[in-house]
Protein backbone atom coordinates (compact mmCIF):
# COMPACT_ATOMS: atom_id res chain seq x y z
CA UNK A 1 0.00 0.00 0.00
CA UNK A 2 1.10 3.57 -0.54
CA UNK A 3 3.07 4.71 2.51
CA UNK A 4 1.93 8.31 1.96
CA UNK A 5 -1.53 7.33 3.17
CA UNK A 6 -2.06 6.82 6.89
CA UNK A 7 -2.82 3.38 8.24
CA UNK A 8 -6.09 4.73 9.69
CA UNK A 9 -7.27 5.95 6.28
CA UNK A 10 -6.40 2.62 4.67
CA UNK A 11 -8.18 0.71 7.44
CA UNK A 12 -11.38 2.73 6.91
CA UNK A 13 -11.32 1.89 3.22
CA UNK A 14 -10.65 -1.80 3.90
CA UNK A 15 -13.60 -1.85 6.30
CA UNK A 16 -15.83 -0.16 3.71
CA UNK A 17 -14.92 -2.68 1.01
CA UNK A 18 -15.41 -5.54 3.47
CA UNK A 19 -18.90 -4.24 4.29
CA UNK A 20 -19.70 -4.54 0.57
CA UNK A 21 -18.90 -8.25 0.68
CA UNK A 22 -15.31 -8.10 -0.61
CA UNK A 23 -12.94 -10.19 1.49
CA UNK A 24 -10.13 -8.33 3.22
CA UNK A 25 -7.41 -10.15 1.21
CA UNK A 26 -9.16 -9.16 -2.04
CA UNK A 27 -9.66 -5.60 -0.79
CA UNK A 28 -5.99 -5.38 0.19
CA UNK A 29 -4.99 -6.68 -3.25
CA UNK A 30 -7.11 -3.94 -4.83
CA UNK A 31 -5.55 -1.26 -2.63
CA UNK A 32 -2.10 -2.32 -3.81
CA UNK A 33 -3.09 -1.18 -7.32
CA UNK A 34 -4.39 2.28 -6.50
CA UNK A 35 -3.09 5.61 -7.73
CA UNK A 36 -2.96 8.39 -5.14
CA UNK A 37 -4.22 11.84 -6.18
CA UNK A 38 -4.58 15.00 -4.09
CA UNK A 39 -7.20 17.68 -4.83
CA UNK A 40 -7.28 21.20 -3.35
CA UNK A 41 -10.47 22.64 -1.89
CA UNK A 42 -12.94 23.51 -4.64
CA UNK A 43 -11.32 21.28 -7.29
CA UNK A 44 -13.55 19.11 -9.47
CA UNK A 45 -12.89 15.37 -9.26
CA UNK A 46 -15.23 14.61 -12.16
CA UNK A 47 -18.26 16.13 -13.84
CA UNK A 48 -21.65 14.78 -14.88
CA UNK A 49 -21.38 12.93 -18.18
CA UNK A 50 -17.62 12.42 -18.03
CA UNK A 51 -16.26 8.90 -18.77
CA UNK A 52 -16.86 6.56 -15.82
CA UNK A 53 -13.65 4.58 -16.14
CA UNK A 54 -12.39 5.23 -12.61
CA UNK A 55 -13.79 4.79 -9.09
CA UNK A 56 -12.61 7.21 -6.38
CA UNK A 57 -12.02 6.19 -2.75
CA UNK A 58 -11.79 9.11 -0.33
CA UNK A 59 -8.86 8.70 2.06
CA UNK A 60 -8.68 12.15 3.67
CA UNK A 61 -10.85 15.25 3.48
CA UNK A 62 -14.42 15.65 2.24
CA UNK A 63 -15.98 15.39 -1.21
CA UNK A 64 -19.50 16.38 -2.21
CA UNK A 65 -21.32 14.37 -4.85
CA UNK A 66 -23.91 16.54 -6.55
CA UNK A 67 -26.44 16.79 -9.35
CA UNK A 68 -26.67 20.09 -11.22
CA UNK A 69 -28.69 19.87 -14.39
CA UNK A 70 -29.31 22.99 -16.50
CA UNK A 71 -32.40 24.83 -15.38
CA UNK A 72 -32.56 23.19 -11.95
CA UNK A 73 -31.12 24.00 -8.54
CA UNK A 74 -28.00 22.04 -7.53
CA UNK A 75 -28.66 19.08 -5.22
CA UNK A 76 -26.05 17.44 -3.03
CA UNK A 77 -26.45 13.68 -3.26
CA UNK A 78 -23.83 12.73 -0.69
CA UNK A 79 -21.08 14.18 1.48
CA UNK A 80 -18.30 11.59 1.31
CA UNK A 81 -15.54 11.30 3.89
CA UNK A 82 -12.63 8.94 4.59
CA UNK A 83 -13.47 5.38 3.59
CA UNK A 84 -16.31 6.34 1.23
CA UNK A 85 -16.44 5.52 -2.48
CA UNK A 86 -17.57 8.00 -5.15
CA UNK A 87 -17.81 7.79 -8.91
CA UNK A 88 -19.44 4.36 -8.94
CA UNK A 89 -22.89 5.66 -9.97
CA UNK A 90 -22.92 5.68 -13.77
CA UNK A 91 -25.16 5.01 -16.75
CA UNK A 92 -24.62 3.10 -19.98
CA UNK A 93 -25.00 4.84 -23.34
CA UNK A 94 -26.37 3.15 -26.44
CA UNK A 95 -22.83 2.46 -27.66
CA UNK A 96 -21.94 0.68 -24.42
CA UNK A 97 -19.84 3.51 -23.01
CA UNK A 98 -20.33 4.43 -19.35
CA UNK A 99 -20.65 8.00 -18.06
CA UNK A 100 -20.76 9.58 -14.61
CA UNK A 101 -24.29 10.10 -13.34
CA UNK A 102 -23.26 12.87 -10.90
CA UNK A 103 -20.41 15.32 -10.40
CA UNK A 104 -17.97 15.51 -7.48
CA UNK A 105 -16.12 18.47 -5.93
CA UNK A 106 -13.61 18.69 -3.09
CA UNK A 107 -15.19 20.44 -0.08
CA UNK A 108 -11.79 20.51 1.67
CA UNK A 109 -8.28 19.61 0.61
CA UNK A 110 -8.52 15.87 0.07
CA UNK A 111 -6.61 12.78 -0.94
CA UNK A 112 -8.26 10.01 -2.96
CA UNK A 113 -7.25 6.62 -4.27
CA UNK A 114 -8.16 5.93 -7.91
CA UNK A 115 -9.03 2.47 -9.21
CA UNK A 116 -9.80 1.67 -12.82
CA UNK A 117 -12.75 -0.57 -13.55
CA UNK A 118 -10.31 -2.96 -15.21
CA UNK A 119 -8.36 -3.28 -11.94
CA UNK A 120 -11.56 -3.94 -10.03
CA UNK A 121 -12.64 -6.57 -12.57
CA UNK A 122 -9.29 -8.36 -12.33
CA UNK A 123 -9.60 -8.64 -8.54
CA UNK A 124 -13.22 -9.81 -8.72
CA UNK A 125 -12.33 -12.52 -11.25
CA UNK A 126 -10.22 -14.20 -8.58
CA UNK A 127 -13.08 -14.47 -6.07
CA UNK A 128 -15.01 -17.68 -5.39
CA UNK A 129 -18.67 -17.82 -6.54
CA UNK A 130 -19.85 -17.71 -2.91
CA UNK A 131 -17.89 -14.48 -2.34
CA UNK A 132 -19.33 -12.91 -5.50
CA UNK A 133 -22.83 -13.85 -4.34
CA UNK A 134 -22.25 -12.24 -0.93
CA UNK A 135 -20.97 -9.11 -2.64
CA UNK A 136 -23.99 -8.95 -4.96
CA UNK A 137 -26.32 -9.30 -1.97
CA UNK A 138 -24.46 -6.59 -0.05
CA UNK A 139 -24.57 -4.17 -3.00
CA UNK A 140 -28.28 -4.87 -3.52
CA UNK A 141 -28.95 -4.13 0.16
CA UNK A 142 -26.91 -0.95 -0.03
CA UNK A 143 -28.81 0.41 -3.06
CA UNK A 144 -32.16 -0.63 -1.55
CA UNK A 145 -31.33 1.29 1.62
CA UNK A 146 -30.22 4.34 -0.34
CA UNK A 147 -33.51 4.37 -2.27
CA UNK A 148 -35.45 3.96 0.98
CA UNK A 149 -33.51 6.79 2.62
CA UNK A 150 -34.21 9.28 -0.15
CA UNK A 151 -37.86 8.37 -0.67
CA UNK A 152 -38.39 8.84 3.08
CA UNK A 153 -36.36 12.06 3.04
CA UNK A 154 -38.47 13.59 0.25
CA UNK A 155 -41.62 13.11 2.31
CA UNK A 156 -40.28 15.18 5.22
CA UNK A 157 -40.71 18.88 5.88
CA UNK A 158 -37.69 21.12 5.20
CA UNK A 159 -37.23 21.62 8.95
CA UNK A 160 -37.10 17.87 9.57
CA UNK A 161 -34.74 17.35 6.63
CA UNK A 162 -32.34 19.93 8.04
CA UNK A 163 -32.49 18.43 11.53
CA UNK A 164 -31.64 14.98 10.18
CA UNK A 165 -28.86 16.28 7.95
CA UNK A 166 -27.27 18.08 10.90
CA UNK A 167 -27.55 14.91 12.97
CA UNK A 168 -25.86 12.93 10.19
CA UNK A 169 -23.04 15.47 10.08
CA UNK A 170 -22.69 15.29 13.87
CA UNK A 171 -22.57 11.48 13.82
CA UNK A 172 -20.05 11.20 11.00
CA UNK A 173 -17.86 14.29 11.32
CA UNK A 174 -18.74 15.95 14.63
CA UNK A 175 -16.43 16.67 17.57
CA UNK A 176 -17.71 16.23 21.16
CA UNK A 177 -18.34 19.51 22.96
CA UNK A 178 -19.44 20.34 26.49
CA UNK A 179 -22.85 21.37 25.11
CA UNK A 180 -23.25 18.60 22.54
CA UNK A 181 -21.46 18.07 19.22
CA UNK A 182 -19.53 20.65 17.21
CA UNK A 183 -20.57 20.20 13.59
CA UNK A 184 -17.65 19.76 11.21
CA UNK A 185 -17.03 20.86 8.58
CA UNK A 186 -18.38 24.40 8.73
CA UNK A 187 -20.56 24.07 5.63
CA UNK A 188 -21.87 27.22 3.98
CA UNK A 189 -25.63 27.74 3.99
CA UNK A 190 -25.66 27.23 0.22
CA UNK A 191 -24.29 23.72 0.76
CA UNK A 192 -26.84 22.96 3.48
CA UNK A 193 -29.53 24.15 1.06
CA UNK A 194 -28.20 21.70 -1.55
CA UNK A 195 -28.37 18.90 1.02
CA UNK A 196 -32.07 19.40 1.79
CA UNK A 197 -33.30 20.62 -1.61
CA UNK A 198 -34.11 24.13 -0.43
CA UNK A 199 -33.03 27.75 -0.87
CA UNK A 200 -30.38 29.60 1.10
CA UNK A 201 -32.90 32.08 2.64
CA UNK A 202 -34.99 29.15 3.89
CA UNK A 203 -31.93 27.52 5.47
CA UNK A 204 -31.09 30.85 7.16
CA UNK A 205 -34.63 31.00 8.57
CA UNK A 206 -34.57 27.38 9.77
CA UNK A 207 -31.15 27.73 11.42
CA UNK A 208 -32.36 30.85 13.23
CA UNK A 209 -35.46 29.01 14.46
CA UNK A 210 -33.37 26.05 15.65
CA UNK A 211 -30.93 28.38 17.42
CA UNK A 212 -33.76 30.29 19.13
CA UNK A 213 -35.34 26.98 20.12
CA UNK A 214 -32.15 25.77 21.80
CA UNK A 215 -31.36 23.00 19.33
CA UNK A 216 -28.25 24.78 18.02
CA UNK A 217 -25.57 27.05 19.41
CA UNK A 218 -23.78 29.19 16.85
CA UNK A 219 -20.00 29.69 16.86
CA UNK A 220 -19.09 31.84 13.87
CA UNK A 221 -19.81 29.77 10.75
CA UNK A 222 -20.06 26.59 12.79
CA UNK A 223 -22.81 25.24 14.99
CA UNK A 224 -23.05 23.02 18.04
CA UNK A 225 -25.87 20.50 18.00
CA UNK A 226 -27.17 20.47 21.56
CA UNK A 227 -27.19 16.89 22.87
CA UNK A 228 -30.39 17.10 24.91
CA UNK A 229 -32.41 18.50 22.01
CA UNK A 230 -31.55 16.10 19.18
CA UNK A 231 -34.63 15.10 17.17
CA UNK A 232 -36.04 11.80 18.40
CA UNK A 233 -36.10 10.15 14.97
CA UNK A 234 -32.62 11.32 13.90
CA UNK A 235 -30.67 8.34 15.19
CA UNK A 236 -32.13 5.88 12.70
CA UNK A 237 -31.82 8.26 9.76
CA UNK A 238 -28.18 8.99 10.59
CA UNK A 239 -27.05 5.39 10.26
CA UNK A 240 -24.88 4.27 7.39
CA UNK A 241 -27.09 3.41 4.38
CA UNK A 242 -26.00 -0.25 4.48
CA UNK A 243 -27.18 -0.45 8.11
CA UNK A 244 -30.47 1.39 7.63
CA UNK A 245 -33.44 -0.65 8.98
CA UNK A 246 -35.24 -0.06 5.71
CA UNK A 247 -37.76 -2.85 5.90
CA UNK A 248 -38.45 -3.11 9.62
CA UNK A 249 -42.15 -2.32 10.27
CA UNK A 250 -42.92 0.18 13.01
CA UNK A 251 -44.28 -1.46 16.21
CA UNK A 252 -47.52 0.49 15.91
CA UNK A 253 -47.99 -0.66 12.32
CA UNK A 254 -47.37 -4.28 13.36
CA UNK A 255 -50.03 -4.05 16.08
CA UNK A 256 -52.54 -2.59 13.60
CA UNK A 257 -51.91 -5.39 11.12
CA UNK A 258 -52.40 -8.04 13.79
CA UNK A 259 -55.62 -6.35 14.96
CA UNK A 260 -56.90 -6.20 11.38
CA UNK A 261 -56.18 -9.89 10.93
CA UNK A 262 -58.16 -10.76 14.08
CA UNK A 263 -61.06 -8.63 12.84
CA UNK A 264 -61.06 -10.35 9.46
CA UNK A 265 -60.97 -13.81 11.04
CA UNK A 266 -63.82 -12.89 13.38
CA UNK A 267 -66.13 -11.50 10.69
CA UNK A 268 -65.38 -13.68 7.69
CA UNK A 269 -68.22 -16.04 6.75
CA UNK A 270 -67.50 -19.74 6.17
CA UNK A 271 -66.93 -20.52 2.52
CA UNK A 272 -69.87 -22.90 2.44
CA UNK A 273 -72.26 -20.08 3.45
CA UNK A 274 -71.25 -17.64 0.73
Amino acid sequence: MNLQVTAEAQEKLLSKLSSMGISRPAAAALLERHMLVRYPKGAELFSMGSPAEVVFAVLTGLVKVHSSRPGSDPMMVELAGPGDLVGYADFAAADGGRSQLFGATAVTDCCVALFTRHQISEVLKGLEPEALLRMAEAINSMWSSVVYRYTTFLGMSLRTRLELVLEELATRFGVPDSHGTLLLPGLAQEELAEMIGSSRPMVTKLLSEMTEGGLLIRQGRRHILVAARKPANAAAAAREPSLHPAFEPAPGATRRVRADRRTVRGTAAPIGNI
